[in-house]
């Protein structure tokens, strides 16, 4: 659990760096945020029992940090799993990666819920933006809000 806590201190603080650096060189920087959203806040914990949940989810964290590179970063907030995901246009397809890691994820059990994903082009965002967040906790919630208009991917994985 304390590990946990580090890695998502870790996500957060490059978090509000990068959203630094986008706000003065959202064209040069390349790097997307994925959100997987497993169910509400409640499902979880009424399917497994709040202790159980909680663990399942902590250990999906260094899971997906694990599956991942090194230069991608995973927070979790809740249910909401965030993942910083730094990419080349030419040679990175954030999608298809993702779906790789998912798909071969050892936690199965915690698909007894659907999850929704959404892909976030940084850049995109921050060029377009006339108030560009400059935190990362002012940039999640942004995010979350307002999924729809700023996602460039949207999709649902459903439960089992």
């Amino acid at each position: 659990m304390i590990s946990d806590i580090q890695l998502c201190s870790r996500f957060i603080d490059t978090l509000d760096w990068i959203c630094q650096v986008l706000i003065r060189h959202s064209d040069d920087f390349n790097i997307a945020l994925v959100r997987i959203a497993y169910g509400d806040d409640n499902s979880l914990g009424e399917a497994y029992g709040a202790p159980e949940a909680l663990r399942q989810l902590s250990s999906l964290t260094h899971d997906l940090q694990n599956s991942f590179r090194r230069s991608d970063l995973v927070g979790r907030e809740g249910t909401d799993f965030w993942i910083l995901f730094p990419y080349t246009r030419v040679t990175d397809n954030v999608y298809d990666k993702l779906m790789d890691v998912i798909q071969g994820s050892a936690h199965t059990n915690l698909n007894i819920v659907e999850r929704e994903i959404a892909i976030f082009e940084l850049p995109v965002i921050y060029t377009k933006a006339l108030v560009k967040p400059d935190s990362a906790s002012s940039l999640l919630k942004h995010l979350k809000s307002n999924q729809a208009e700023l996602a460039s991917h949207v999709f649902r994985l459903a439960n089992i």
